[in-house]
C-alpha cells in the first residue's frame, strides 16, 4: 500500500523529505516523516505492509537511537497471514540496516518488531505503541546472517483460533481427568492392600510385645532384695515417657536367662518393631547383650525384613533404681556402643505399665 493511504488514517500530518536532505547523509531508500509531539518521530516507507522506524532524533538521526520497527497493517486479515507478517519484519530489518549504514554505522543483529492496524489504535506522544493498539511482538534477529523472526504475541491471530483451541484444551482435559480417576482407583486399591498388610504386621507384633511387656514387670521390694541390680534391670525402658511410643529396650527372664528386645518404630503408622532381640547377662557391672535376630521395616520396598544376625553390645551400668536407668558405652570413639545408645551414655526411664 502507498503510505499516503495510511497517512489519511492515521490522521496526523506526515510529509515527505529525500533521504539526502537530513543533515547530508545519502541514503538507500525515501521515507516519510511522521513526526510526534513528545520529539520523536517514525521514519516510514512505503512497502505492501508500511514499515516505520521509530527514531529519537529525527533532525539528527543516530543508529544507536533507533527504536523497534512498526508495521502498519490495513486491516486484521493480514495479521492472520504468517507469510506476510515474516515479509513485513524482514523487509522494517533491512530498511534499519539500510539507514544504519547509510549514517555510517553497524546495525544491531536484533530488533523488536510491534504492530497495529492503522486507524483502530493511535501510538503515544511519543510515537509509542502501547496497550490495547500492540496487537504484534516479535522480535528478528541474527546470528549467522539470516534473518528469522520469532513471533511473541498476535492476538488477532489468536482470537480467531480460539475455537480450535477451545476444543483442544477441552480434549486434554477430558484426558487428564480419565487418567486421574485411573490414578486415584489405583490409588485406592494400593491404599486398601497396604492398610491390611499394616493390620496383618499389628495383629503379629502387637502380641509380642504385649507378652514381653507382661514379663518385664518392674520387681517388687522383695524381688530386689533378693535379685539385686540384676533383678531392678528387669523392666520397660526408654529415653523418656513419651519416647516410649518410638523406643523400647525390654529386660526380663525367661528359662532362667535374661531375655532383650529393643523395640523402635520405623515409622509412626508402621509401629513399634522388634529391632533387636537376644540374650542379656550382668558381669561385674557390666551389661552384655547378644542380639541374634532383627526384624525392620523397609520404607522403599513396604515390607518387613527380618533375619538372624549376631551383634554383641557391652554397657556399663552406671545406676540403677526404681525409675532410671543409666547406661555408657565401654568401647572408645563409634563404638557399637555407642550406636545403640546414640552416644556415649544415655538415660533411660522407666516407661509407664
Amino acid at each position: 500500500m502507498r503510505f499516503i493511504r495510511g497517512s489519511a488514517l492515521l490522521g496526523l500530518a506526515a510529509f515527505s523529505i529525500a533521504a539526502s536532505n537530513v543533515v547530508g547523509t545519502a541514503m538507500a531508500a525515501d521515507y516519510e516523516v511522521r513526526q510526534f509531539g513528545g520529539g520523536p518521530a517514525w521514519f516510514v516507507y512505503d512497502e505492501p505492509v508500511d514499515v516505520a522506524l521509530h527514531v529519537l532524533e529525527p533532525g539528527d538521526p543516530k543508529c544507536h537511537e533507533i527504536g523497534e520497527i512498526i508495521l502498519l497493517f490495513e486491516n486484521r486479515d493480514q495479521l492472520r497471514d504468517g507469510a506476510l507478517i515474516e515479509r513485513a519484519a524482514l523487509t522494517g530489518m533491512n530498511r534499519y540496516a539500510e539507514l544504519c549504514r547509510s549514517l555510517g554505522a553497524n546495525p544491531s543483529n536484533q530488533r523488536k518488531i510491534s504492530g497495529f492496524i492503522v486507524g483502530m489504535g493511535e501510538p503515544d506522544a511519543q510515537g509509542r505503541v502501547m496497550g490495547d493498539a500492540r496487537i504484534l511482538d516479535a522480535i528478528v534477529s541474527s546470528l549467522t546472517g539470516t534473518y528469522r523472526l520469532t513471533v511473541r504475541r498476535n492476538s488477532v491471530a489468536a482470537t480467531g483460533a480460539d475455537n480450535g483451541l477451545a476444543a483442544t484444551l477441552a480434549e486434554r482435559n477430558r484426558a487428564l481427568a480419565a487418567q486421574k480417576a485411573g490414578r486415584e482407583a489405583t490409588s485406592q486399591t494400593r491404599d486398601k492392600d497396604r492398610s491390611a498388610d499394616v493390620a496383618a504386621i499389628r495383629a503379629t507384633y502387637d502380641t509380642v510385645l504385649a507378652e514381653s511387656m507382661a514379663n518385664a514387670q518392674k520387681p517388687g521390694l522383695l524381688g530386689r532384695l533378693t535379685g539385686g541390680e540384676r533383678a531392678a534391670l528387669n523392666g520397660v525402658w526408654s529415653s523418656s515417657k513419651p519416647e516410649c511410643s518410638k523406643e523400647r529396650v525390654i529386660l526380663f527372664e525367661r528359662d532362667g536367662a535374661g531375655t532383650v528386645e529393643w523395640w523402635r518404630a520405623s515409622s509412626e503408622e508402621i509401629g513399634l518393631l522388634p529391632w533387636r532381640t537376644g540374650r542379656w547377662e550382668l558381669r561385674d557391672g557390666t551389661i552384655i547383650m547378644n542380639f541374634d535376630h532383627r526384624v525392620e521395616y523397609d520404607r522403599f520396598r513396604q515390607d518387613l525384613r527380618s533375619g538372624a544376625v549376631d551383634e554383641t553390645v557391652q554397657l556399663d551400668l552406671k545406676s540403677v533404681t526404681d525409675s532410671e536407668l543409666r547406661l555408657s558405652a565401654t568401647g572408645g570413639g563409634i563404638s557399637p556402643e555407642a550406636l545403640f545408645l546414640g552416644g556415649a551414655e544415655k538415660l533411660f526411664t522407666r516407661c509407664p505399665e
